[in-house]
């Protein structure tokens, strides 16, 4: 049995649009609330200070209809290149320490390279979903930038 908290994901898509276009949605939070979180999830509120050392918290219904609270905190930001923030499920026992996810964002010909990890997850069931949750994510992305 793996040791708790060392779980990690890796997800990589590309996204026709600039760089500085799709950092633009992960950091402007108007732009962030309209797309964020993976289908079948409802965003309730959605706070993103975005700035080294601001706070992250998305209160959302999952597809369940459990209400669900993240939290988080914004630990660098690299404008148009990379974004890294801790990610905590609220009231969820197995969550005793905060995950940390990074977003890069890399110049591709076309478009732009998302490569998303999310590092420190609890256990193989939270990797899990969180994989098939960022896949959605990333996919919810997608479509807002080609609109």
């Amino acid at each position: 049995m793996a040791e708790a908290g060392k779980f990690s994901l890796e997800i990589r898509r590309f996204i026709k649009a600039r760089r500085d276009r799709v950092y633009a949605a992960w950091t402007d939070p108007e732009q962030l609330k309209k797309w964020f979180g993976p289908e079948n999830v409802k965003t309730r509120d959605l706070i993103a200070d975005v700035r080294e050392g601001g706070q992250f918290r998305w209160d959302c219904t999952d597809a369940e209809g459990k209400e669900v609270t993240i939290s988080g905190e914004y630990r660098e930001l690299q404008p148009g290149k990379k974004i890294v923030f801790t990610w905590k499920h609220e009231a969820n026992e197995d969550w005793k320490n905060h995950s940390l996810v990074t977003v890069e964002f890399l110049d591709r010909e076309g478009g732009t390279e998302v490569r998303l990890t999310h590092e420190n997850l609890p256990t193989e069931a939270s990797r899990d979903d969180h994989e098939q949750g960022w896949h959605s994510v990333v996919g919810k992305l997608e479509q807002f930038l080609s609109t």
